[in-house]
């Protein structure tokens, strides 16, 4: 399996149950979204989500490394390590705005769910900012 495969796995509609636990306080926020992943070239997807936010980013996949023309809470592009963990599951590791960010996908039950998961931390005070939890349905 590689990261290209994984990614066209994806391709489709989704609803995602998120939930947020934000530092400093680590109060649970629950959000749905919607999003359609789609295969746009080779090696280039299209996010394209709406919630609470709203917003599309473009990716681009170079061997194991992701480029993002955005990230997911502004408008910085950013880049991601990939690694394939199984044939269902992959892991992205990413550092902006002072933060390292592990964000963790596996399709489950023939890539009917994904299971998501991402934990962000300062990288200068080795805190956690960010814990994300996500259940993704197929529409």
């Amino acid at each position: 399996m590689t990261a290209l495969q994984f990614l066209r796995r994806s391709c489709g509609t989704w609803s995602s149950d998120r939930r947020y636990l934000f530092a400093p306080k680590l109060t649970p926020v629950n959000l749905v979204t919607r999003f359609t992943f789609e295969s746009i070239e080779y090696g280039k997807f299209r996010v394209d989500w709406k919630g609470s936010t709203e917003g599309v980013m473009d990716l681009s996949l170079e061997g194991d490394i992701l480029h993002r023309s955005r990230d997911y809470f502004g408008d910085g592009a950013n880049s991601s390590k990939v690694q394939v963990i199984d044939e269902d599951c992959i892991v992205m590791r990413t550092e902006y705005d002072g933060c390292r960010f592990r964000e963790e996908v596996r399709l489950i039950e023939d890539d009917f769910f994904r299971l998501r998961q991402t934990v962000g931390y300062n990288l200068e005070t080795g805190q956690l900012t960010l814990c994300g939890q996500y259940f993704e349905t197929r529409l």
